[in-house]
């Protein structure tokens, strides 16, 4: 039937086609059909009445940016795809900055877009919405000194061009608040802090409101609740100069009174009051307000949540009711795909330890993810991913036989745990495939925690420990057998960023201690280490300097490993006494550390046959970039990265393996598509001999070479594609 109905729509199509055929229609028409392959109707005609808009460009535009002026325009020329030069994002009508640094450049019109038309008595207004426009950025002699319209007849399009002169801007020369003689020390200068007008600056009403605006959040937040800012503004138009008068009528200091719960329907409102927070009689703030919404939103079930205020008006009291809006609880899908050089493990805040990846091997896989964001009641979240693979023992494209593999990854998440903030998280990672940390052979490795998990510090700071149990079944008992480790981890996360996603200020601090064994059943007893700090710095033009630096230290004091005389040649054995699990030792390089390396290859590295055998006992990694928009969705990126990772329980800071590089950027709602390329000179690899342990053996133990190391156009080095930044 399906197949029926496609062949019907075939044939009309065909129909329309042969009917448009005996039109006569113009060239651009054609184009556009060209270019669409739809039978889409061309742009609307311009009538013999009026005039389309060609072009509209405006002069004498020195110190504000044009398209921040042209944005605020009823007039508007024929869009014309492009891109803008410059690290700013596209302008929006009257919100700062008006004096971005960013160069359009304008290619082509499709044939189907409409032309705007020329209105004689709108653009006349627009002349005057510019001088306007200067006016309220602190120009008040800015003019329209000419106008010219250049039109074309045959064609009916017309080309304005609009000349301005600025004049000189009225400074801001002195900003008073008035009325905070009540706040304390701090809170004043938080007030102070709030001020977006600068002495010096041309007055600008948009920094104007958004002071006001600004200050009344901080007042709001010292618990005036009922406050209100006004202002008044003196110019003297001869001196050109501003003074900038701010009266803060504070009220009554409030406080939180009865807090419910709208719009729930079947969910309970109680586990929406834990997540809050907000207790009666606690003094108002915004802060608190805000850490609730986003504490309610983190529950799952809703689309939107929303706090209203209902301040007393006899009372110093603002009762509060939380809006919430159900969105979907359950959700299910299927798909397909193909992946190689990563094997899809979690990442960040995890339970089960860190990512890793293989680029030796690749697979073809279905996916089918299920998550229920009410289950069983109490906004219990459950979410199960499985991934049944094709995999293929090679280097993708290469397709040898493949061999069946499944990834099963399940997470259950109860919020209002102990505590109305704290989420008790678990999850359980069943991996069957080959080891992804080079060994290459098929094994079984399945990994569980659970724990509890809480954010402080209006969300900057998270806090999560978990307990957690790695079991490993190889398929045969060669080069390793069967082992299970069982470990806490406690992680400490205070991220100061401005944008998580693309940082271009901020700090970011983590800790994470691993300690194994000891009273718990374990094949080993070990304690693991990983501080890491990064920071970004803002430089003009959109530029941002960034830099990370991270150690790792693992001590095992205890292994149940036995290594019996002759029966280890290759020293795998050895290895595994004396370094820990596969899944916790220390590893380095890759697209998130040093680029010049494939993953899992940096410092000590055995090979034996195809199976690599890495991880050690100390790690450490510095890297800076300096990131450099060319567009605000395209840049590219410089960096330097080093580190070294050691079998020794000393850092070796004489094998920092520099890689230079450089990268490309291009921003997404996801994050930016990332293409890195890093170059391992081999003169900056070592300082004197070389320390490192990068040997291939055959299977009886015996030295056969150096391991290889990766190569980029004949140098060392690696190419990385994927989403995010580094750091």
């Amino acid at each position: 039937m399906w197949i029926a109905v496609q062949a019907s729509l075939f044939r009309r199509m065909a129909a329309s086609l042969r009917q448009l055929a005996r039109l006569r229609l113009d060239s651009r028409c054609w184009l556009a059909l060209l270019a669409s392959a739809s039978l889409c109707a061309c742009a609307q005609a311009i009538s013999p009445q009026s005039y389309g808009v060609r072009s509209l460009d405006v002069h004498g535009a020195k110190h504000v940016d044009e398209e921040a002026i042209k944005i605020c325009l009823a007039t508007q020329e024929r869009p014309r795809t492009g891109f803008t030069l410059g690290a700013d994002d596209e302008p929006r009508c009257g919100v700062p900055p008006f004096d971005a640094s960013r160069i359009p450049i304008s290619l082509w019109a499709w044939p189907w877009t409409d032309w705007p038309l020329y209105e004689r008595p709108i653009f006349d207004r627009d002349l005057a919405r510019i001088e306007r426009w200067y006016q309220a950025r602190g120009y008040y002699d800015a003019r329209v000194t000419n106008v010219e319209r250049a039109a074309d007849e045959a064609a009916r399009k017309i080309a304005l061009d609009v000349t301005v002169q600025e004049g000189q801007p009225v400074l801001t020369e002195q900003v008073d608040v008035l009325g905070i003689e009540a706040l304390s020390d701090r809170q004043k200068r938080r007030a102070q802090r709030a001020i977006a007008l600068r002495i010096g600056e041309p007055f600008d009403e948009a920094l104007y409101d958004a002071t006001k605006h600004a200050l009344t959040s901080q007042v709001r937040e010292a618990s005036y609740a009922k406050a209100s800012v006004t202002g008044h503004v003196l110019v003297d138009p001869t001196r050109k100069r501003a003074r900038v008068t701010l009266e803060v009528t504070l009220g009554p200091a409030c406080h939180f009174g009865r807090v419910s719960v709208s719009g729930n329907g079947d969910l309970p409102a109680r586990p929406v009051l834990g997540a809050a927070d907000i207790k009666e009689g606690e003094p108002f703030s915004e802060s608190a307000l805000e850490d609730a919404r986003r504490a309610i939103y983190a529950l799952g079930p809703f689309a939107s949540v929303e706090l209203s205020e209902q301040a007393r008006k006899t009372e110093p009291v603002v009762d509060l009711v939380i809006k919430v809006v159900s969105g979907r609880r359950f959700r299910f899908g299927v798909g397909a795909g193909i992946q190689s050089g990563s094997n899809g493990a979690l990442t960040g805040m995890d339970l089960t330890g860190d990512a890793y990846a293989n680029p030796s091997v690749w697979d073809a896989h279905l996916l089918a993810k299920l998550e229920h964001r009410n289950f069983l009641g109490g906004m219990r979240r459950l979410s199960i991913e499985d991934r049944p693979r094709l995999i293929f023992g090679e280097p993708f494209p290469n397709a040898p036989t493949p061999k069946l593999g499944n990834l099963l990854v399940v997470e259950f998440q109860q919020p209002a745990f102990i505590e109305p903030r704290t989420s008790l998280i678990a999850t359980a990672r069943w991996d069957r495939g080959p080891d992804p940390f080079g060994g290459g052979f098929m094994r079984s490795d399945a990994i569980a925690g659970l724990g509890p998990q809480r954010k402080f510090l209006d969300g900057t700071l998270t806090a999560a420990s978990t307990l957690n149990v790695n079991l490993f079944i190889p398929d045969n008992a060669r080069p390793y057998p069967a082992y299970q480790a069982t470990y806490f981890q406690h992680a400490l996360v205070l991220d100061l960023r401005d944008l998580p996603r693309s940082p271009r200020k901020g700090a970011y601090f983590a800790a994470t201690l691993q300690h194994a064994g000891y009273f718990l059943p374990s094949d080993w007893d070990y304690v693991r280490f990983t501080p890491e700090a990064r920071g970004y710095l803002p430089l003009p033009l959109g530029i941002v300097l960034a830099g990370r630096m991270r150690i790792g230290m693992m001590e095992v004091t205890h292994s149940n490993i036995s290594v019996q005389p002759g029966a280890d040649p290759d020293g795998y054995l050895a290895r595994l006494r004396d370094l820990g699990p596969l899944r916790q030792r220390l590893r380095g390089g890759g697209y998130n550390s040093v680029r010049g390396y494939a993953p899992n290859t940096l410092g000590d590295i055995t090979e034996v046959g195809s199976r690599l055998d890495s991880g050690g006992l100390r790690q450490w990694e510095a890297s800076a970039e300096l990131r450099v928009p060319i567009t605000a969705s395209f840049g590219t990126v410089l960096f330097i990265d080093a580190g070294d990772v050691s079998r020794q329980k000393t850092f070796r800071w004489s094998a920092p393996q520099t890689t230079l590089g450089i990268g490309l950027r291009y921003k997404t709602l996801v994050g930016p598509l990332r293409l890195d390329a890093g170059f391992a000179p081999g003169s900056l690899q070592t300082i004197g001999a070389d320390p490192r342990t990068r040997e291939v053996l055959d299977a009886n133990g015996r030295t056969l070479g150096a391991f290889s190391e990766s190569h980029l156009f004949g140098a060392g080095g690696a190419i990385h594609f994927t989403i995010g930044e580094a750091f």
